[in-house]
């Protein structure tokens, strides 16, 4: 099913837990000796994870920790999203935890991390960083913003991140029926933002019309759901963080011509790229430097050694802004004054970046 290697065997970070004056103090060591060994883990491949990653390397090298840290070839765990490679991802979370040759585990997604807490008991010891988690707190990753619930184990958590994009996104466009697809399931949900979406159409008095896709999400599949949503009336659309959006794994271009054409406005969960490419607007995702060093910073504190548990999680970052003006333009929509701006990166022509 999967292969895996175990090789160069260190000592895993141990635990040592003690009671003073009736309160729980947690420590742990690493390795005495770098490089530290970290451990990868996606469900499957996603632009998103990529350049996460890339940029908390990035970091991890400017702050002087390029030769302290590997990333070892045979830790990298990314099984895929096909129905058959689903069924990986738990016996692949169960063998990270329980490796005794690595120092700490960064997981990425909603996904793989669900299953790593899964199997992340009492008896675990390993520093775990998850990352690129829609809802932490909602998924149970973590119990809540200030307690992740578990000393080994830390995240990034943005307060009303999404529901903060649906308001910008209505504020500007002004729609009356906003389409949402989505997988029905509780994670794919999530990766749709149903539920922000929901809080906010009842604020704001605009209707949600739902599609439900089945997976596999091909491009045939993608294209039919929108067509479905047109011919129910929607007015707006919210792209989604799906594969068949992903550029990592499908050429979305097809489906932002097909909403072009018909001059609906879009706004784009996953960033930068997408409204280069075609999309209205989204949150500007180009520069994850200031994820990574979130992230870097956590890993580098850890190694140093300070409990996970106690770190900040919540990241008071301000979301940026994406427009393109080709995109406006070919759709007869205006941006707003107050928008135009406000916005961090403003497109004028129409690019795609594989």
């Amino acid at each position: 099913m999967f292969k895996l290697f175990f090789s160069n065997f260190l000592t895993r970070p141990l635990l040592f837990i003690y009671t003073i004056t009736g309160f729980v103090v947690y420590s742990h060591t690493v390795h005495a000796t770098p490089p530290y060994r970290i451990a990868y883990f996606e469900a499957g491949p996603s632009i998103i994870y990529a350049k996460t990653l890339a940029a908390i390397k990035q970091t991890l090298v400017k702050r002087g920790w390029k030769d302290k840290i590997i990333f070892p070839k045979d830790a990298y765990y990314s099984a895929g999203w096909s129905p058959e490679q689903r069924k990986q991802w738990q016996p692949i979370a169960k063998e990270i935890i329980q490796r005794k040759d690595i120092d700490m585990l960064l997981v990425a997604g909603t996904d793989a991390s669900t299953h790593i807490v899964g199997f992340n008991d009492k008896t675990v010891t390993l520093p775990i960083v998850s990352c690129c988690v829609s809802y932490p707190i909602e998924s149970k990753v973590v119990k809540n913003a200030t307690d992740s619930g578990a000393d080994n184990l830390t995240t990034r958590i943005i307060p009303e991140r999404y529901i903060r994009m649906f308001r910008i996104f209505h504020d500007e466009v002004k729609f009356k029926k906003l389409g949402v697809l989505f997988v029905d399931t509780e994670n794919g949900q999530k990766f749709a933002n149903i539920h922000d979406a929901e809080k906010v159409s009842k604020e704001r008095n605009f209707k949600l019309i739902k599609e439900v896709i089945i997976p596999p999400l091909t491009k045939e599949r993608c294209e039919q759901a929108l067509n479905n949503l047109i011919s129910r009336g929607m007015d707006a659309f919210f792209i989604p963080s799906l594969t068949c959006f992903d550029w990592k794994i499908d050429d979305v271009n097809h489906v932002l011509t097909l909403l072009n054409q018909h001059k609906i406005p879009t706004f784009a969960r996953q960033g930068s790229q997408t409204v280069k490419a075609g999309a209205l607007m989204g949150y500007s995702t180009v520069d994850y430097t200031q994820r990574g060093e979130f992230l870097a910073e956590r890993i580098i504190r850890i190694l140093e050694g300070e409990s996970p548990h106690t770190l900040t999680m919540v990241d008071d970052v301000i979301p940026k802004i994406s427009l393109n003006t080709a995109v406006a333009k070919r759709i007869g929509f205006d941006f707003s004054i107050g928008l135009l701006g406000a916005s961090d990166e403003i497109y004028q022509t129409l690019s795609i970046e594989k």
